[in-house]
């Protein structure tokens, strides 16, 4: 089987060409402002060591001919070691090792990229070809957060080796189904038809009138009030 076979999306685009992209790409990096800096053997060892599984072929090619980090979507996948590019000062061992031991963080799987919010992008280290996974705890649960992606690390790096951001993750449903989006609406009520409404055109309802109070001119006089204890009816003190 020849390698395009082996990864159909990468429409006929070589693993050496690839990195020959990414190579590329490095001037216009934003994470290294002059030459990029290179991985040893012996720092990929000691993190294979940590990880517990051997770092995927190509990644491994890409830490030690092209960039020691500062790849990829954004250009933000980190390194390996203390002289790796790092976001927020994590290589890839330490993003391993603040994830591993949680549920839906088994051995072996990576994370490369942070999206934010706790989403992230994950390398599958025990399979050579680095399937993809997605880490979404906002999606159905956190027993289900973690996703296959259906796409390989190559597959992966073809379409963000351009320093594109990484296509939206999709989580998996399990435990309750997936959301409608935008959710649909209910239907407008529609009145019924009144069976004792009589046929023809509907009554015109009578306008308001306002009531014109006219004022008589010139006002007549005030009766002047009596004087307090007096009773002019009476015509009496």
């Amino acid at each position: 089987m020849s390698e395009t076979d082996a990864h159909p999306r990468r429409a006929g685009m070589t693993e050496d060409e690839l990195l020959a992209r990414l190579r590329a790409r490095l001037p216009e990096s934003r994470s290294w402002a002059g030459p990029a800096r290179l991985a040893t053997p012996a720092v990929i060892a000691e993190a294979e060591q940590v990880i517990g599984f051997p770092v995927p072929p190509l990644l491994r090619r890409i830490y030690l001919e092209v960039a020691n980090g500062g790849f990829g979507p954004r250009d933000d996948v980190p390194g390996v070691g203390d002289d790796a590019w790092t976001s927020e000062d994590m290589d890839i061992v330490a993003m391993y090792e603040e994830t591993s031991g949680r549920p839906g963080h088994p051995p072996g799987v990576v994370p490369v990229y942070d999206v934010g919010c706790a989403i992230m992008w994950l390398v599958d280290f025990r399979d050579p070809s680095g399937p993809m996974w997605g880490w979404d705890p906002h999606g159905c649960c956190l027993d289900h957060a973690r996703a296959p992606q259906g796409l390989t690390l190559a597959d992966w790096l073809v379409e963000t080796h351009d320093g594109s951001d990484a296509r939206s993750i999709e989580p998996q449903w399990v435990c309750k189904p997936k959301p409608v989006w935008p959710p649909e609406r209910r239907p407008r009520r529609v009145p019924r038809a009144d069976s004792t409404a009589p046929a023809g055109p509907p009554a015109v309802a009578t306008p308001l009138t306002r009531r014109i109070t006219r004022r008589q001119w010139p006002p007549p006089p005030v009766q002047p009030r009596p004087a307090p204890g007096r009773d002019t009816r009476r015509g009496g003190h």
